[in-house]
């Protein structure tokens, strides 16, 4: 994982209480220590960063209590194997 995303996805740790008291379930645009805004979607978090700050690495990320868990039952199973 880039050095980049570590530390926006720590920043967002640190804001996620506040982010969850106003702007709950919407979604998170940061880059590096900056909270560019939040918006109802990903796309259109997407597009404000892209509009302005052009097509780099950004952090889109929904403001939820707690990240969500997905299982795949066919990797944990053996049936399918994850390729590197």
């Amino acid at each position: 994982m880039p050095d980049a995303l570590i530390d926006e996805l720590a920043y967002f740790e640190e804001l996620r209480r506040k982010l969850l008291r106003h702007h709950a379930e919407q979604v998170a645009l940061i880059k590096g220590r900056t909270l560019l805004g939040t918006f109802p979607t990903d796309e259109e978090a997407y597009a404000a960063g892209v509009k302005r700050l052009g097509n780099v690495a950004m952090l889109i990320k929904q403001v939820l209590p707690e990240d969500p868990v997905h299982h795949f039952p066919a990797l944990e199973h053996g049936l399918m194997r994850a390729r590197p």
